[in-house]
Formats: structure tokens, C-alpha cells, sequence
């Protein structure tokens, strides 16, 4: 089969539907530039080591396909075309803004894109969505043009700017966790032969965590809160003893998500983010990130598993009454 037909060596090519049209046609810049920008997120996809965003970006190449084909339309072929963007599709792209918004918070502030090579790919593919916008906008102005494409076309833009970010602070986290292991090796709680979804935290073993917390917590008069976080850094379990302040409910929480992302104590980190350490800025990166002591991951199998954090006393307290939490942990998996 030929590459070529030479039927556009005159400067025409014909839309679905067979209407004769420039090459230069509006409707042709406008899914021109559709084309142009599933060619840059090609890119982003080649590069991305995210499969959680790899994923997205798949999914909106694939329905790219859908917005060009719906833009390369004639007349007569828009009536027949049964796969259009529609309400669902918008839907998707603004749950995918607000579920990356709730897990790692609201982007409050621009900034110059380039962070990572793959954070620029996003921002380029984001600026070419905004001239696919215009350029259909004015194609509106002349010619029928569904809303719900124009409205698909402007939630794209903001997703990718989303993600752009998502993929710094990805990245970020990744080389933090890399250089730790460098710095100070893995620590933490490791638990021989006992495979990772054994050890769920199911409210009895939660309940036998507590326990242990609030025994060391009256041996050294020290009211405190205890967070426990799943292996994907979500709370799970949460307990403030009576009198604890009421500070340490979120600084717990804080603890034993960090422990989870960090995978090491969040004691280790202190010096490490100070000026002039490796790690300096760390906790302005994420404000759950908590650089002093009292959080703990919790590992089985050799793999992360969870992470508890403890916040009331001084860090020394905190530390003390999270290692016998950590030790009531290993015990249940002897």
C-alpha cells in the first residue's frame, strides 16, 4: 500500500464526509493542531515513569482521536458521526483535576515551566491545546461546532497543567527517597517471610497499636494522638487519647504519611532539610511532609506496608511511645 496518493498535491484534501477543502482551511488548522497535540503527548507517554499518569495520558490520546475525527467532519458527516465528545467525557477530565487536587492539594501559584524535561512536554502540549481552542473557537463563529468540544478543549488545558505539576512533585518525591537510601540506607521495621497483604491494618490489629501507644503514654504521662497510614501514605486508623492537644490530630496524620512517603523515620530527615543539607526544602515541596520525629514506616516482606505517626509530647516522647508501636507491629509477625 502507497504512502502517498497525490491527491493533495494541488493544496486540497477532502474531510469525512468527501467535501473538497484547502489544506489551509479553518476546519483542517483546527484538527491539525488536535493531530499536533496527541504527537506531543506521545512524547510525555514515551517519558512519563508514572504509570498512574501514563494511564491519563493514554486515555486522552485515545479520545483525541474522537475530537479530530469530530473536527474533520463535513456537514453530512457530523449528523451520521455516533462517537462525539460528549458531558462524560468533560466529566472525566474534571475528575481527574479534582482527585489529583484532593490528594496533594491546590495549586496556588504558577510557575515557569521546565521543571522536569516531562513537566515542559505537559506545559508545550498545553500551550498547542490552547491554540486548538482558539483556532475552534473561530471555526464556531463560521461553521456549527458542539459546545461540549469547545468546553472539552478548555478542561484539557487545565488537566494537563495539573498534571504537569503532579509530575514535579512525582519526580520530586522520587529523587528525595532515591538520595535517602543513599544518605542512610532503608530503616524501618522489616519483617521476614510475612508477605505484604498479610499485614492489613484490620481493627483488631489497629486496636492492639493503640493499646501499646496508650501503655507507654501513661508510663510517661504524655497524652497523645496516633495516626496509622496504609502503604499509599492514606490514613486508616486515627486515635487521640484524652488530653492530647488538639494540634497533634493533624501532626500525627501528617507523621504517618510522611513516614509512608519518605519510607524512613521522619526523624532521619531533620538534619537533611536543613540549609545546606541534600534535602533542603523538603517540606516546603508538601506541607503534609513533616521533617522531626515520631512517624514510623512499617514494613513486611521487605516491602512497605504502612506507617504510624504519634504527635503530643516532645519529639523524644513521640518517639518513644512510636517505637513501642513499632515493636507491638513486629510482634504481631513473629
Amino acid at each position: 500500500m502507497n504512502i502517498f496518493t497525490k491527491r493533495g498535491d494541488a493544496g486540497k484534501t477532502s474531510l469525512y464526509g468527501g467535501k473538497e477543502v484547502f489544506k489551509d482551511d479553518l476546519r483542517v488548522w483546527c484538527y491539525g493542531t488536535v493531530d499536533e497535540l496527541n504527537s506531543a503527548l506521545a512524547m510525555v507517554h514515551a517519558f512519563l515513569e508514572f504509570d498512574d499518569l501514563k494511564a491519563v495520558v493514554r486515555d486522552i490520546q485515545n479520545k483525541l482521536f474522537v475530537v479530530g475525527a469530530e473536527l474533520a467532519s463535513d456537514e453530512s458527516q457530523r449528523r451520521k458521526n455516533e462517537s462525539r465528545i460528549n458531558e462524560e467525557d468533560v466529566a472525566y477530565l474534571e475528575g481527574i483535576i479534582s482527585g489529583y487536587t484532593e490528594e496533594f492539594g491546590r495549586v496556588t501559584n504558577f510557575s515557569l515551566p521546565g521543571e522536569t524535561p516531562v513537566s515542559a512536554m505537559f506545559h508545550f502540549a498545553r500551550t498547542i491545546v490552547r491554540r486548538a481552542e482558539r483556532h475552534t473557537v473561530s471555526l464556531s463563529r463560521e461553521e456549527e461546532v458542539s459546545p461540549v468540544l469547545l468546553k472539552y478543549l478548555n478542561r484539557l488545558s487545565d488537566t494537563l497543567f495539573v498534571l504537569a505539576k503532579i509530575e514535579v512533585y512525582k519526580s520530586f518525591i522520587k529523587r528525595v527517597v532515591d538520595k535517602l537510601g543513599e544518605l542512610t540506607g532503608r530503616t524501618g521495621v522489616i519483617l521476614g517471610g510475612v508477605e505484604p497483604e498479610e499485614a492489613v491494618f484490620c481493627p483488631e490489629l489497629c486496636d492492639r497499636l493503640r493499646d501499646a501507644a496508650a501503655r507507654e503514654s501513661v508510663k510517661i504521662g504524655v497524652p497523645v494522638s496516633l495516626a496509622i497510614a496504609d502503604g499509599g501514605g492514606n490514613l486508616c486508623y486515627f486515635y487521640r487519647m484524652p488530653g492530647a492537644s488538639l494540634v497533634s490530630l493533624g501532626i500525627a496524620q501528617n507523621k504517618a504519611y510522611t513516614a509512608v512517603a519518605m519510607k524512613q523515620p521522619t526523624g532521619n530527615l531533620y538534619d537533611l532539610a536543613l540549609p545546606g543539607g541534600s534535602l533542603h526544602g523538603l517540606n516546603t515541596a508538601d506541607p503534609r511532609l513533616v521533617v522531626f520525629g515520631g512517624g514510623f514506616p512499617l514494613f513486611a516482606g521487605g516491602r512497605l506496608t504502612g506507617g504510624v505517626g504519634i504527635s503530643g509530647g516532645s519529639v523524644p516522647e513521640d518517639e518513644q511511645i512510636g517505637g513501642r508501636v513499632v515493636a507491638e507491629f513486629e510482634a504481631q509477625f513473629k
